[in-house]
């Protein structure tokens, strides 16, 4: 029978999947586990220093599973043309069959945003996947794309754990592997019926949020604006009335209970990601690659927060109420991208929706890894960054 400690460790790390940081509590964790409170305290300094432990088991099963994939591609020949198919077998993989990993692993990154203790952990995940992207990488003989796989792992791997239709899914993860390996060979892009088909349901079925009153709208705002600031932890009926400017008994009166308060701020935070999502340049702008690059180190260095949509995604994957934003959020990335890689390639060489989700996608994974960098921003290489994936898609 397991040891209390194991069982301790063990709950937490199911509790990460099936209900999210913010509903951890030292009773809650007893409760599942089967032992006293006290026990935690016996372990452990607190019921922080367990989910550290808890971070640092799965980064061990973590670093088992990249051995264990790197494994299954030993003997195959240098080819580049087989990255696609590893790419996409491992998010699969990664997003699907260990997916109490990769909710440890989005977990940390929260973590990490409210407490340093679990900085050390957030720097091991990114270690973990630079190292297992620079070795799968020059197996294929694309060391130089490392970096850029990293970053793609990053952002697929993360929409993969939403679940729309499992079919289309994988299809569509395949689509983007296959893009990805064209643009690393310099091979023509494949078609990508898939995707076309899952963007054209994500926008005919655009659901249809609730018509808000305006003290509701308003509410609903705050909600999502403090989710942005502080995470799922803080939204509290009081905290979001301090926020709205409201009374506490007007904030109690529309949203009686804390998940139908949570729901309307998921709603507020949904709304936020599809204006941004759906937006395009104010007119017919031709960027040029240094202006792209200004623009998103300039977004960076001025403070802008993934944790909102963070927050959103990763409960998007996980509670099966909220699956209706599924559809919208995966397939419906790209138009503003889209608008600036045909300013930078030009009107005779037509952008793809995958090469502008691409586009999309790095530049998100780059947003979460520094939006709260600081005074700390790596300014120059996140230009590189920027300007190694702008040159791969210029070709």
């Amino acid at each position: 029978m397991p040891s209390s400690y194991d069982r301790l460790v063990a709950t937490v790390q199911g509790q990460w999947e099936e209900q999210g940081g913010a509903a951890i509590s030292a009773r809650r964790i007893s409760v599942a586990a089967g032992v006293p409170v006290s026990s935690i305290y016996h372990h452990f300094e607190s019921l922080e220093h367990l989910l550290a432990a808890a971070q640092q088991a799965q980064l061990v099963r973590a670093r088992a599973w990249c051995k264990g994939m790197l494994a299954q591609a030993e003997g195959l020949p240098g080819c580049s043309e087989a990255f696609a198919g590893f790419f996409a077998e491992a998010i699969d993989d990664w997003a699907i069959r260990q997916r109490d990993l990769a909710f440890a692993w989005r977990e940390c990154r929260l973590l990490a945003g409210d407490n340093t203790l679990f900085d050390a952990a957030g720097r091991e995940w990114e270690q973990l996947w630079a190292e297992f992207w620079q070795e799968a990488s020059g197996r294929f003989a694309l060391g130089e794309f490392a970096g850029i796989a990293d970053r793609m792992f990053e952002n697929e791997s993360f929409l993969h754990m939403i679940r729309w239709r499992r079919l289309v899914d994988r299809a569509g993860l395949d689509e983007m592997a296959r893009t990805l390996g064209g643009l690393f060979c310099r091979k023509p892009l494949p078609p990508t019926p898939w995707r076309e088909f899952a963007r054209e349901e994500a926008i005919r079925s655009m659901p249809t949020l609730p018509q808000r009153d305006p003290m509701a709208a308003q509410i609903v705002t705050a909600a999502a604006e403090l989710i942005g600031i502080s995470g799922v932890a803080s939204l509290t009926h009081r905290m979001v009335a301090e926020r709205a400017g409201l009374t506490l008994g007007m904030v109690s009166h529309k949203f009686k209970t804390k998940s139908v308060l949570m729901e309307a701020a998921f709603e507020g935070l949904y709304s936020a990601n599809l204006e941004r999502m759906q937006a395009g340049p104010g007119g017919a702008v031709i960027y040029g690659a240094q202006d792209v690059v200004s623009g998103i180190v300039h977004l960076l260095r001025t403070g802008t927060s993934a944790r909102g949509s963070n927050e959103l995604f990763v409960a998007v994957a996980r509670d099966a109420s909220l699956r209706q934003f599924g559809l919208h959020l995966r397939y419906l990335r790209g138009r503003t991208s889209r608008s600036m890689l045909q300013g930078l390639l030009g009107p005779d060489r037509p952008v793809g929706i995958v090469e502008a989700a691409l586009f999309s996608g790095f530049t998100a994974s780059l947003i979460r890894s520094f939006a709260d960098a600081g005074p700390k921003l790596p300014e120059d290489a996140i230009r590189g960054e920027l300007e190694s994936v702008i040159a791969l898609l210029e070709g």
